[in-house]
């Protein structure tokens, strides 16, 4: 799955299935959450091919809703997800890693919200998954984020189990939500004693700010993964 990987001999197709078939949280435990059996699925994440060359680990907060111009790849992405879900098997985890190569440089996360090309890296070299890995959607909005509820089922069923099994020399968090609410992802690779840093992206910081951050990003990459930054 993962070539000259130390972490190959996870089955990670039967990991990503975890994750898919999860029914922990509900309309009744988060009024937000988006959940069925079709577009609105769990998405466990996406672990690159020469992931070992790095161990960086990125973590979002959870995942949006597609906009127009992505509608349709957002489709045969979900696709593949259930494809993954209803037949456990090595190949629709590959098939499903392939369209993820193409599909995530589409996302903010890639390029806009964290300086992978900046930080001497390829997206191959990494692993990403989201705080929590279902979406959400308040009535009225586009967005709202999980409640403490469904962020603290979901960080213990499968952020932690991620870290575990992934072992990280470094994270990522894109947003503050994702390294701080509730306890969120830093409290976590602190008890592990993985370093992590996030991505400040409130909208009233100012551009000698947001500068400055993503500055302190790549200085961290640079300091963490050998070989990079």
């Amino acid at each position: 799955m993962i070539d000259e990987d130390p972490i190959a001999d996870v089955p990670w197709h039967q990991e990503f299935v975890k994750v898919l078939k999860c029914a922990e949280c509900n309309a009744a435990t988060d009024k937000n959450l988006l959940r069925d059996s079709n577009e609105n699925v769990p998405q466990p994440g996406y672990i690159g091919r020469h992931y070992d060359r790095s161990k960086l680990l990125l973590v979002g907060q959870n995942p949006g809703l597609p906009n127009e111009r992505l509608g349709d790849a957002d489709r045969v992405y979900t696709a593949a997800l259930r494809a993954l879900r209803d037949t456990e098997t090595v190949a629709s985890y590959s098939h499903l890693q392939g369209l993820l190569d193409d599909f995530i440089p589409t996302w903010p996360v890639h390029g806009q919200y964290f300086p992978l090309v900046e930080c001497g890296l390829v997206l191959e070299e990494i692993a990403y998954c989201n705080l929590v890995r279902c979406r959400t959607s308040r009535a009225g909005q586009k967005y709202s984020p999980p409640n403490k509820a469904t962020a603290a089922t979901c960080r213990t069923l499968h952020f932690q189990r991620w870290l575990d099994l992934l072992k990280p020399r470094a994270v990522i968090f894109i947003g503050l939500w994702a390294s701080q609410a509730e306890g969120g992802g830093k409290a976590a690779c602190d008890a592990r004693g993985i370093p992590s840093v996030a991505v400040n992206r409130s909208k009233g910081l100012k551009k000698e700010e947001l500068k400055s951050n993503r500055s302190a990003v790549i200085e961290f990459v640079r300091k963490h993964i050998p070989g990079h930054g």
